[in-house]
């Protein structure tokens, strides 16, 4: 899970096992093997998520690698990045991030969107390539450009922080939108962060950062940053009963955070003056 708070260090690597590699797997596996066997590629990707997942056949993920592997060889974008992810996280193959990174790169040139975006990540932190801010930049912008959520989140935190790009509130608010208007929840919260602290005046709008924190949090009511974010909302559109009441909540799901402590005096003492 990406780490939804608007800190510089935002962008994690956010790999679900082998998210968007493959339509749901045939039942039938005996005759996904055969076309696999055949050499189609997608069968093979189909037939390593099968063995990967333990979807209609024994979990074996040395033999989920086998077979990624087949597809990859051959160029197929889907094999490669899943390849890749099974290198990264030591999946039936010992861990190796600098393969993982040849193999993700390999899928991020031949289009594919979540070998962009992790292959951003991995330029950005620096595993198993140099960390190269220009690079990731590149590779987070191809993701976004073909609506990639995890993309437009990346690039819109790029901005916000101006890692790999000069810092634009206008841009990051921007493409923060577009992966919240597509549901992601960590966009929301950056977004509605955004929205109540922008320098830009052109950005900064309280009244929205507050809807736009009510749906994060709806979203993930249990998430204590959503709420820590929702409490700056509601301070900053002058709401501040309802800032102490949803940063309370924040600090009862995480009750060792100093920070979240002083931001209920700092409410509290602003509720008391007015």
């Amino acid at each position: 899970m990406r780490n939804a708070s608007f800190v510089a260090a935002i962008l994690t690597l956010a790999l679900s096992p082998l998210v968007g590699t493959a339509q749901t797997v045939p039942q039938d596996v005996t005759a996904l093997q055969a076309r696999a066997e055949s050499g189609d590629a997608k069968a093979q990707v189909d037939l390593g998520i099968a063995y990967a997942e333990g979807d209609g056949i024994p979990a074996d993920e040395a033999l989920a690698v086998k077979w990624f592997r087949k597809a990859a060889e051959n160029g197929d974008a889907a094999g490669e990045y899943a390849l890749g992810e099974m290198y990264l996280f030591g999946r039936g193959v010992s861990a190796d991030k600098a393969e993982a990174a040849k193999w993700i790169e390999r899928s991020a040139d031949h289009g594919d969107a979540h070998g962009q975006y992790n292959l951003a990540v991995m330029y950005a932190q620096g595993q198993g390539v140099s960390k190269d801010e220009t690079a990731a930049e590149k590779w987070m912008r191809k993701a976004a450009d073909q609506g990639l959520a995890d993309g437009e989140f990346g690039l819109g935190s790029m901005y916000a922080h101006g890692s790999g790009v000069a810092k634009d509130e206008i841009e990051a608010a921007g493409w923060y939108r577009k992966a919240a208007d597509q549901g992601d929840s960590a966009a929301m919260n950056n977004l509605a962060f955004l929205l109540a602290t922008a320098t830009d005046t052109k950005v900064r709008n309280p009244k929205e950062a507050v809807e736009v924190a009510q749906k994060a949090v709806a979203a993930e009511p249990e998430n204590p940053t959503y709420l820590d974010t929702q409490a700056t909302a509601y301070f900053v559109a002058g709401k501040l009963s309802e800032a102490v009441d949803s940063e309370r909540q924040a600090l009862k799901l995480k009750p060792e955070s100093t920070a979240y402590k002083k931001a209920i005096e700092k409410y509290e003492a602003a509720l008391a003056s007015k």
